[in-house]
């Protein structure tokens, strides 16, 4: 029998080196034969199988990180460009005030330039002149003392300075909470301040939510963690932005409660609304992917889905809603001290 599998011919040579193989168990070798060398093409096909399978899986895994990866960043800038114009009237406001006083300092340099002209006049009058009459020279002085309000400026100088610099610092606080949330290295694992990002959120958002909402905060020591900063961010921003909305639709006087605190291996964020609530049949889909109960066009559904991605799967932490309709909504956010971070 010609081209007999490499494991029969062992297993002949084996069991049946010195016996003599009739017709009907020649046969029968035939057939265990051909079952080897069919079995040997049906595992080829299937490793081949597997290796594109493998393959195809490793490309769409790839395929779902990037988009994700761009879901979150259209999110957070779909975020952003929502507060936009809000922030951009925060910077404007402290902004508007210093350029005033720009101005207003130029108008005091030329009065102060006048003022010290008139004194090197009298300066090289005393020079030139020895009979000069200093009477006359001091009332020169004293008229433009008066005439370029000189004691006024000194005055004023000081409440000008001290404006402008609580206008840029204002302007500062502004720009640094924003680089939280547009820097590259918002994705990657780093020291993080719970607190910190609270603070820079509320700064961001500080216009959208002045008007309507009081936001009380009791934010606790807690230790920094390792985690991705830019992201946890994000999460407070949808959800502040989020019960602001909530607030809007109810007819009372908007309070927001944030508070942080640690509680066994995990610092925790708690953030409450007296909003209008969500209903109990939406509660188990609020983290559903493009489920939204806001009107078409507004929101992308994908906010909090988000957030319980970046919370849970890429922190391994929790994130749990309570609500009651007519009452308000309790989010409450645990994020783990320690923690080995996954890929984001």
């Amino acid at each position: 029998m010609d081209n007999i599998h490499r494991l029969l011919k062992r297993q002949i040579k084996i069991y049946l080196h010195d016996i003599k193989l009739d017709n009907d168990f020649q046969t029968f070798i035939e057939a265990v034969n051909q079952a080897y060398i069919n079995h040997d093409k049906e595992r080829s096909l299937l490793e081949r199988s597997i290796d594109i399978s493998s393959k195809e899986y490793n490309e769409n895994m790839e395929k779902i990180r990037m988009l994700q990866s761009q879901l979150i960043q259209q999110e957070k800038l779909a975020g952003i460009g929502q507060l936009s114009a809000g922030v951009a009237h925060e910077i404007n406001n402290p902004l508007g005030y210093v350029q005033s006083n720009m101005d207003t300092l130029k108008k005091y340099l030329e009065k102060v330039s006048s003022f010290l002209s008139t004194l090197s006049r009298v300066e090289k009058t005393l020079e030139t002149d020895s009979d000069a009459n200093l009477q006359e020279l001091f009332q020169i002085i004293e008229k433009a003392l008066k005439e370029n309000k000189i004691n006024y400026i000194t005055e004023d100088l000081n409440d000008i300075i001290d404006e402008s610099m609580s206008g840029l610092t204002r302007i500062e606080k502004i720009v640094k909470s924003l680089l939280g949330f547009s820097r590259v290295s918002s994705l990657e694992f780093e020291e993080y301040n719970l607190n910190k990002g609270i603070k820079d959120t509320l700064a961001v958002a500080n216009n959208e939510i002045k008007y309507t909402t009081k936001i009380i905060e009791d934010l606790g020591d807690i230790p920094y963690i390792k985690a991705a900063g830019g992201a946890i961010n994000q999460v407070l921003l949808n959800l502040i932005i989020n019960a602001v909305h909530a607030i809007r639709e109810s007819s009372h006087e908007g309070v927001i409660n944030i508070k942080t605190f640690t509680k066994d291996n995990f610092v925790c964020c708690v953030i409450t609304d007296n909003g209008k609530g969500i209903p109990e049949e939406n509660i188990d889909n609020i983290f559903t992917p493009f489920f939204t109960t806001k009107p078409v066009g507004v929101g992308t559904g994908l906010g909090l889905s988000i957030a319980y991605d970046i919370i849970v799967n890429k922190h391994s932490g929790q994130i749990t809603v309570k609500s009651e309709l007519g009452k308000g909504t309790t989010f409450t956010i645990y994020l783990p001290i320690q923690h080995h971070p996954s890929n984001l």
